[in-house]
């Protein structure tokens, strides 16, 4: 079975992509986003990821049977995440019963008149 492999020019391209990801991702943490920082950090990380793992580890190459396991990996990956996060998102939170304000400071016994 002969494989065909991808050009140097197909890395280089990749590669730069890689890189693009990687300045919108810090330009993206300069703008807080509040909540969807997480969001948007994710998803780049996921698209890089999956970059990676088709082109430098030569998956696209391979077949089906090999990218399997990591196909696995990332569905079991985000069966954790979905659970950690509406474990997160459906706690409830109990709120500490106030503190009692502190007694007055022991005043010293008055003296006996003579």
């Amino acid at each position: 079975m002969t494989v065909k492999h991808l050009s140097s020019r197909t890395y280089v391209i990749v590669w730069l992509v890689l890189m693009a990801l990687t300045l919108v991702s810090y330009l993206l943490s300069l703008a807080h986003l509040g909540r969807a920082d997480v969001v948007a950090a994710l998803l780049i990380a996921t698209v890089k990821t999956v970059l990676v793992l088709l082109f430098f580890m030569h998956l696209i190459e391979q077949r089906f049977a090999n990218a399997l396991p990591m196909i696995v990996a990332a569905l079991l990956l985000g069966l954790l995440l979905t659970l950690m996060i509406s474990d997160v998102t459906a706690r409830e939170t109990v709120s500490r019963a106030p503190v009692p304000p502190a007694p007055p400071p022991f005043a010293a016994p008055a003296p006996a008149p003579p």
